[in-house]
């Protein structure tokens, strides 16, 4: 089975195993199992949300890439945005049960004010696990000759591990959770892998110009602040990534 669907399944069992499990502690501490539930619906969202950020978007793109104080800084962002969302949710759950049970409500409060707390530290746990498995992907991927003169990655395609010469590259597509690496001499080999893998591992030739798009810098026959020309191949660049490819490009 591959790392991505893996992946999927396993934050999949994560979170549900997560819910169920605050669900009966806080539901038995409270004596209502009820309560306990509903008030996991009204938060856990939030906080999968933030799981997934992190993982997703601030390790990867950030951490893994060495742009320490930019991860810090979106990371503190986050949490930030995600307490006060969460804060928001715990508050309109409350208001809810009191509706239904007012002369409880001091007593729901009191038992249920750990759970945001132990569940951030859930998150804190689920993004280190991430960490370890992208970095272990990451360098899976990552190989090079002994005496330095040729470097290498290692993709699987076809069933099979294919060792690349990084120079040989052209450019990189993504489609979804595929990628398509296009080579010189026409060819093209598909991996099921994020394309933000290929923005960590590859080195300063390799430019990324927009989020479906990698180019290989010294293979950049012409350029201009809407595409690139490659092998003749017009390639987009999108407006998120067009100030840094024409600073990269001008030098």
């Amino acid at each position: 089975m591959h790392f991505y669907t893996v992946k999927r399944y396993f934050d999949i069992i994560f979170w549900l195993a997560v819910s169920i499990i605050l669900v009966i502690v806080f539901g038995n501490s409270a004596g209502s199992y009820i309560y306990a539930f509903c008030y996991v619906s009204f938060f856990i969202p939030t906080i999968i949300t933030t799981s997934w950020v992190i993982n997703s978007i601030l390790v990867p793109v950030f951490l893994l890439k060495k742009q320490y104080l930019k991860f810090f800084i979106y990371l503190a962002c986050t949490f930030i945005i995600s307490i006060d969302l969460v804060l928001i949710l715990v508050l309109s759950a409350f208001l809810i049960l009191a509706y239904y049970d007012f002369n409880n409500l001091w007593s729901m409060m009191t038992d249920f004010r750990l759970m945001p707390f132990i569940t951030y530290l859930v998150v804190l746990v689920n993004a280190f696990i991430s960490l370890v498995r992208q970095y272990n992907k990451l360098h899976s991927l990552t190989g090079s000759d002994n005496d330095g003169r040729n470097e290498f990655i290692t993709v699987r395609a076809e069933r099979k591990n294919r060792r690349i010469e990084r120079e040989s590259i052209l450019y990189i597509e993504s489609m979804a959770d595929y990628v398509r690496i296009f080579l010189e001499g026409g060819e093209r080999i598909i991996t099921r892998t994020k394309i933000s893998l290929f923005d960590t591992m590859l080195g300063d030739n390799y430019l990324r110009i927009h989020r479906s798009y990698i180019v290989n810098v010294n293979k950049i026959e012409s350029f201009t602040r809407e595409n690139i020309i490659i092998s003749g191949k017009e390639i987009p660049v999108s407006r998120t990534y067009k100030d840094r490819v024409i600073e990269v490009l001008s030098k």
